[in-house]
């Protein structure tokens, strides 16, 4: 029907709904995307930026230790680290020039483990650790130090 200006009001009000259901579709799409990438993709994000996280605090942790820095390595231990470091299970300081990391996993109970080969200065030997990290209150710290083999 239309009007003396010419104006097809049933054409105007086809056309708002078609816009209107066409923005619903684009809202709708939009959410399912959403979801999506909520559901699959955040949690892989979140888990490499905690990875990384770790990889830090170790990467400090070895680099006092190469550095002979025994007051900055010990602020990385906890106290079952400490024990071990003070029975002679692993030594803290022993002329490392560089490292290596081999083996790097999360484990079932959210700690994080580390195999790493320590350079000595000179040549005189390399050694090989397992390092186990622990989160506590939001901090990564060296729990367990074990030579391998």
């Amino acid at each position: 029907m239309q009007t003396s200006n010419g104006v097809d009001k049933k054409g105007i009000i086809k056309a708002l709904v078609f816009a209107i259901l066409l923005a619903f579709i684009g809202i709708a799409f939009l959410g399912w995307q959403y979801n999506k990438i909520e559901k699959e993709q955040i949690p892989a994000l979140e888990e490499k930026i905690e990875q990384k996280t770790v990889e830090a605090v170790l990467e400090k942790f070895i680099h006092a230790r190469i550095e002979e820095n025994e007051a900055m390595a010990m602020r990385y231990l906890t106290e079952g680290a400490v024990l071990q470091k003070n029975s002679g299970s692993f030594s803290l300081l022993d002329s490392f020039e560089s490292y290596e990391l081999f083996k790097s996993e999360k484990l079932e109970d959210g700690r994080y483990r580390f195999i790493i080969k320590l350079h000595q200065a000179g040549g005189f030997g390399d050694l090989v650790e397992v390092i186990i990290l622990v989160k506590i209150l939001d901090q990564y710290y060296i729990d367990s130090v074990q030579l391998a083999g």
